[in-house]
């Protein structure tokens, strides 16, 4: 019974590690998922900066560079979050102009 606790216990240990690790390949897809969705979010306050960073990003993802995918697709996470930050700034700043404080 001990050998068999023992066995399993060790079993799921060493499989753990493991099945945290993402490779370049699906944390470059994730980034990219997340960044694309940031970006809609931003509606028509959209960078065209992000939408290039965007782009370029899929490219290098298509062609095999993931590392490289995932940095720009990083950029754009970042960039769009700016945009979706200007967007909601000046939706308060047009409340406050249309209706007063």
């Amino acid at each position: 019974m001990n050998r068999l606790l023992l066995t399993i216990g060790i079993s799921l240990a060493l499989s753990v590690p493991l099945a945290a690790q993402a490779g370049p390949k699906e944390d470059s897809n994730e980034v990219y998922s997340r960044a694309q969705s940031t970006h809609q979010d931003a509606g028509t306050f959209q960078w065209t900066v992000t939408s290039a960073r965007l782009k370029a990003a899929k490219s290098a993802a298509d062609n095999g560079e993931h590392e490289q995918a995932k940095a720009m697709a990083d950029d754009a996470l970042k960039l769009a979050e700016e945009s979706v930050a200007q967007r909601k700034k000046q939706q308060e700043v047009w409340r406050n102009a249309a209706i007063g404080n």
